[in-house]
């Protein structure tokens, strides 16, 4: 067995971000990953492995249903390697409903705009949206940004 690359990460201090910036991310979940999700959670919903309970849950979907944890956990993971970035962390995370359930191997767009600044404090909101533009669901999010003595470091380790 191998151990696969990690990302590549960035590291981002609040004085290197403003207000309104925004960052755009494509995400798509496999089946493999859904079962590993749900293995790791103790999710037994039998919406995430069973078409048919699915599909009367949702009717008319094609497939089964990717957990909503899943998906905020993989923009959990886009806060702690990519924006900010490295050092970053997670403070709080509020979703809304989503409209609409999202399927393996569908592409989600996810947009993030940071709409305040407090210090190290960055404040964000966030979209997410099938590829057609449609939205699926929103949330808040507020993130401790990496200090610049933790940047050093980063860039000590990213040039090794």
């Amino acid at each position: 067995m191998t151990n696969s690359p990690l990302p590549k990460t960035d590291c981002l201090t609040a004085a290197m971000l403003t207000v309104g910036q925004r960052r755009t991310e494509r995400l798509r979940f496999t089946r493999g990953q859904v079962d590993t999700y749900c293995a790791l959670t103790g999710d037994a919903n039998a919406i995430h492995r069973d078409l048919e309970a699915a599909r009367r849950r949702f009717p008319g979907v094609t497939n089964i249903v990717v957990p909503g944890g899943l998906i905020q956990s993989t923009i959990s993971g886009i806060f702690g390697t990519r924006f900010p970035g490295d050092g970053a962390l997670g403070l709080t995370f509020i979703p809304e409903r989503f409209r609409k359930p999202v399927l393996p191997d569908e592409e989600v767009v996810v947009t993030f705009e940071i709409t305040r600044i407090k210090g190290a404090i960055i404040e964000l909101e966030l979209t997410v949206t099938d590829v057609q533009g449609t939205r699926l669901t929103s949330a808040t999010a507020k993130v401790l940004a990496p200090d610049p003595a933790y940047r050093d470091w980063w860039e000590q380790q990213t040039q090794r």
